[in-house]
């Protein structure tokens, strides 16, 4: 069988640009040939990386495989069939090594915005992007094993102007020890810039680079309709300038779901967590221990729609009284519903507890949420348009930052190995900080080369 995708349809002739639905069934599934890669995926939301500076939107197809990860590990349905959101024409072979597949890329591209500074005073310029990326995966009966890595290099036309660097790389092992129990790890990185109007911002010299570093480890017993997974892991942030906002959180915690047939079915989980300084002093310390106790639905129904969403409370209590606690409502979810063979459509919710160097914060807590669809036209050519809301929510402090963004992008295969991107950004930064706020829109196009 072709890696490429079905091998009845897919020749380089123009005829088989017009494909119908029930034509696409081989073509669309993920399955044929190449297995979803489970790293670097998109858990949750970042809300179109609402809080980073000069971040690119993430594939429409890392949603797609977040779900089918947390499926696979769940016992899930299988998600076969679900259109991912990217053009089939070019589907990527990869270079075989032993029982691993290779999948290098490279998209190189030209933007024109109206605010290159995304700040109050903003210009208008032109800037370019230099981003490859490589995905190994597994070929195994048993188990799985997969690494991510991603990284950009931007720059723009203003004289002075510092280059903006961002890195990403994941890897995930699932081991499917037998029938009844599997165990799960990740490590991930990341590097990127913070956004330069956030409240933070005052508090550094320069455009603020944050370091990422998480690992995870779980393992999951299953008895009847029950499974138990004893997970644990940690979190460390570090910037480059706000030092003292460097910090590593510790989590232990234990999850219960109901193993059944049903469409949906329920789990509840509860985190121990505690969170630790680099630097501390008797008049700043926020050195904090808490908890975190959730609740949800898994959803499964083959490749229609899939997913998890859940709710939940989460506090974290500083270790000095000067600090409120840090503590709010958590709600976190990444769905996939595919309404027809061509068509995909993506929600994702998530929230996060973080460090603030703020007099008086004890952190803030960043909501985030996004909605996108994507449609194959033809083999050659697919659409998808999105939107993105994120707020951040500064505890002890009257401060609040929200912001909305929308997107809409198409990706025409040009040839087996070459396609064509384009993508329209409007963003929206509301704060609350006199100054602060600032509209963005931001054309895009370039090339990408894949094999």
């Amino acid at each position: 069988m072709s890696l490429r995708g079905s091998s009845n349809d897919m020749s380089s002739d123009s005829s088989s640009s017009e494909i119908d639905e029930e034509d696409a069934v081989e073509v669309v599934d993920p399955t044929d040939g190449l297995r979803l890669n489970s790293a670097l995926v998109e858990e949750g939301s970042d809300a179109f990386g609402a809080s980073l500076s000069a971040v690119r939107v993430r594939p429409f197809s890392d949603r797609v495989a977040a779900v089918s990860r947390r499926a696979g590990s769940s016992g899930s349905t299988d998600m076969g069939g679900t259109f991912t959101g990217d053009t089939t024409f070019d589907q990527p072979i990869g270079l075989r090594f032993g029982s691993f597949t290779v999948l290098p890329e490279l998209t190189i591209n030209g933007a024109w915005s109206d605010n290159l500074e995304q700040s109050a005073s903003g210009t208008q310029g032109t800037s370019y992007r230099i981003a490859p990326s490589v995905a190994v995966s597994s070929d195994w009966a048993q188990h799985q094993l997969d690494l991510g890595i991603r990284g950009s290099y931007a720059d723009d036309e203003k004289a002075g102007s510092e280059a903006s660097q961002s890195l990403g790389a994941d890897l995930a092992l699932r081991l499917d020890l037998n029938d009844e129990t599997t165990a799960t790890a990740n490590a991930a990185y990341s590097l990127a810039r913070e956004s330069g109007s956030s409240a933070e911002a005052g508090y550094v010299a320069s455009d603020e680079n944050t370091h990422q570093l998480s690992g995870n480890v779980g393992l999951k017993r299953t008895a009847g309709i029950v499974g138990v997974t004893l997970k644990g892991g940690l979190n460390r942030t570090s910037y480059e300038e706000a030092k003292s906002r460097n910090n590593t959180v510790y989590t232990l915690g234990l999850r219960t779901d109901l193993a059944t047939n049903a469409i949906a079915t329920p789990f509840v989980e509860a985190s121990a967590l505690t969170r630790r300084y680099d630097k501390k002093s008797a008049s700043n310390n926020r050195n904090s221990v808490g908890y975190e106790l959730r609740g949800g639905l898994v959803v499964a129904s083959g490749s229609k729609l899939n997913g998890e969403v859940g709710l939940g409370w989460r506090q974290e209590k500083l270790d000095s009284g000067a600090y409120d606690d840090l503590s709010g409502l958590t709600v976190d979810g990444s769905l996939v519903w595919s309404p027809s063979r061509l068509t995909t459509v993506t929600a994702g919710l998530s929230s996060s507890f973080e460090a603030t160097t703020l007099a008086q914060s004890s952190g803030s807590i960043v909501y985030a949420g996004d909605l996108r669809i994507a449609h194959g036209f033809s083999d050659r050519l697919v659409g998808d348009l999105g939107v993105g809301y994120q707020l951040r929510d500064y505890q002890g402090v009257s401060i609040d930052e929200h912001t909305i963004t929308g997107t809409a992008g198409t990706t025409f295969a040009l040839t087996k190995n070459a396609a064509l991107l384009t993508r329209f950004t409007q963003k929206r930064f509301l704060s609350s900080s006199a100054g602060s706020s600032y509209n963005q829109s931001t054309v895009e196009a370039g090339l990408r080369f894949r094999h």
